[in-house]
């Protein structure tokens, strides 16, 4: 593996010469010859290297993925927490994306918090895409409560406050508490219409 090949990648991609950028990370990803190597460079990279948006998709499918993937089956919390990490990735690919049975960033932070129950890091991820699950959920407001693109029914609105107990467990700290408190008072008020939509509907059928 030639580190220096992935720093002059960086450069050009700075200095927004894609073609030699594309040249250069070809080249570095040819270089690596063992599964430690990978390994060791992954770890490097995730450690070192901010993931807020997508990887690039060589470095990701060729160099980084393999390790993530091998971590993921034998239930390495590190392996599973960095897949998490770059979901993005795994949606544009759905070639590596069904090799972990499509798990969503939710379904990968849940994972990783029954491996590892007492870390507050791997709570607070999971009480993350909660609250921004409940954020989306009640964006569109006092229109309803939406359920994917559409408002939620009566079975959805009960996985709802399922969820909204879980969050307040993963709360510890409190500090979504209000938050809390005022969405679930919009989901019961949503509740009771869709209840009395169901009243009246039944009735108009008698």
């Amino acid at each position: 593996m030639k580190q220096t090949l992935f720093e002059q990648y960086e450069t050009a991609k700075e200095q927004g010469n894609k073609r030699l950028a594309t040249s250069l990370i070809a080249n570095f990803i040819e270089t690596f010859t063992t599964d430690e190597e990978r390994e060791e460079w992954t770890r490097w990279y995730m450690e070192n290297r901010s993931v807020g948006h997508a990887v690039r998709h060589e470095l990701f499918e060729h160099i980084l993925f393999p390790v993530l993937l091998a971590g993921h089956k034998r239930s390495d919390p590190w392996c599973i927490e960095m897949l998490e990490r770059c979901a993005q990735n795994l949606y544009k690919a759905e070639h590596l994306w069904s090799q972990i049975g499509y798990q969503t960033e939710m379904q990968l932070a849940e994972l990783l918090l029954e491996l590892t129950p007492h870390d507050l890091q791997a709570k607070e991820r999971v009480l993350g895409h909660l609250i921004r699950w409940f954020n989306y959920s009640e964006h569109e407001w006092p229109a309803g409560i939406l359920y994917g693109s559409d408002g939620a029914t009566e079975p959805q609105c009960q996985e709802i406050l399922q969820s909204l107990r879980k969050a307040r467990e993963l709360d510890e700290r409190r500090a979504y508490a209000q938050y809390l408190n005022q969405f679930e008072a919009k989901l019961q008020i949503y509740i009771h219409r869709l209840s009395q939509a169901g009243t009246k509907g039944a009735a108009s059928n008698v």
